[in-house]
């Protein structure tokens, strides 16, 4: 699909970067390395409610390219200093000299 420049939307879980909540999970972490590593892709990995949803909005907003979203199985708390709109620029601060 991204060679196709297909729109699709791909949802993957039960990663093994860390252990989940119910034991070990069976998808390598490589796996993520390989879907960096193609060409027209967007590959999201959100650490909180927050960037999931940014991750939402901009895989919906891409007609012409696959996005695909790794979540993890555990439950995450939000990160201090998130929000929705830092994340839809792709980085920002979560810990520095200008934040309390």
């Amino acid at each position: 699909s991204a060679l196709s420049k297909f729109g699709v939307f791909y949802i993957m879980t039960h990663d093994s970067i860390g252990l989940g909540e119910d034991g070990p999970t069976h998808q390598p972490v490589e796996l993520i390395e390989s879907l960096r590593s193609m060409p027209n892709i967007n590959l999201f990995r959100p650490a909180d409610a927050n960037e999931m949803n940014a991750s939402y909005r901009i895989a919906l907003e891409r007609y012409e390219t696959p996005s695909v979203i790794c979540c993890s199985r555990g439950g995450l708390p939000a990160i201090k200093h998130s929000s929705v709109e830092k994340a839809l620029k792709g980085a920002y601060t979560v810990v520095g000299e200008d934040i309390e």
